[in-house]
């Protein structure tokens, strides 16, 4: 860790009581602008950790939280992958932008999205475009999130089992099961690969199949990062998303080699698999924006 950089942990209280866990890096000496970090699909805040530390090294402050019902949002009497309601889940990320923008009044406030987190962040930069300085969405993730034979399943499961974990492990590819990633990801107590039909109801319905036209709605500054090694239909999507949205400020930055974990700038731990060196190209251009937006 950077000298001078913390990692906090704290738990925002929700307007409903709920306490949603957030980490939170905070730079030593002037503060330059906030970023709300939403995490991807099965994860969890620790996700930022890397990327997070680098940028308060940079003087901003980081916010990464554990949507409910992942990581250490886990909700009384439920698994990890589930929510009672989907609603209250998307009303938490507003509660979390409030409770940011009170604590730091002077700051402009940004949202960083990744994965599905960028499904989120577009979401919010929709139907709050008031709330946000500018978004960062970084391998955008809306098509094919999950595989059409199992979203076609969604109607009759919410009918009669919504609360079933639906478990996308077995979808993994054999390689990917035995890769570096997959073996830290298993190996991580609050990953999950299991979700509920009702949370992928609600992730479909609100976020997936309206990715685009949450995009034309968005007239903030945008950046979107991705992968050059990344699934095509990530980076086909993600050019996607850049055509839709209405904002004339915006910038899309491809990365030679990198797959969707950005030379594992956004991952449980940075790796020796990558030199520290491809990372700090991924932080630089956030930062660039950053400064300059």
């Amino acid at each position: 860790m950077g000298a001078g950089v913390r990692e906090i942990q704290e738990h925002f209280k929700m307007t409903d009581g709920f306490g949603l866990f957030c980490r939170h890096w905070r730079p030593v000496g002037e503060m330059k602008k906030s970023i709300i970090c939403i995490h991807g699909i099965g994860g969890h805040s620790g996700f930022f950790r890397v990327m997070g530390q680098d940028l308060a090294e940079d003087g901003f402050e980081i916010y990464a939280l554990d949507l409910r019902g992942f990581g250490n949002s886990r909700e009384e009497a439920l698994p990890r992958g589930d929510t009672n309601d989907f609603n209250r889940h998307l009303q938490d990320v507003n509660d979390v932008v409030g409770f940011v923008r009170k604590r730091h009044p002077e700051n402009k406030v940004y949202m960083f999205g990744w994965s599905l987190g960028a499904l989120y962040t577009l979401w919010y930069s929709a139907n709050h475009p008031d709330s946000l300085d500018g978004i960062i969405l970084a391998a955008p993730y809306w098509v094919g999130f999950m595989p059409r034979i199992y979203s076609s399943k969604i109607p009759f499961m919410l009918r009669s089992a919504p609360k079933t974990i639906y478990d996308s492990y077995k979808n993994w590819t054999q390689d990917f099961k035995e890769s570096e990633e997959g073996k830290i990801l298993l190996q991580d107590p609050l990953f999950t690969a299991k979700r509920s039909w009702r949370w992928l109801d609600g992730v479909k319905r609100n976020l997936s199949d309206k990715a685009l036209q949450n995009a034309s709605q968005t007239k903030k500054p945008t950046l979107i990062i991705l992968g050059e090694e990344d699934d095509r239909d990530i980076r086909t999507g993600a050019k996607q998303i850049l055509e839709s949205l209405a904002t004339k400020d915006k910038l899309i930055q491809a990365f030679p080699g990198a797959d969707h974990f950005f030379y594992h700038a956004i991952f449980l731990k940075a790796t020796t698999k990558h030199n520290p060196a491809k990372r700090k190209q991924v932080t630089s251009v956030v930062k660039d924006w950053l400064n300059t937006h």
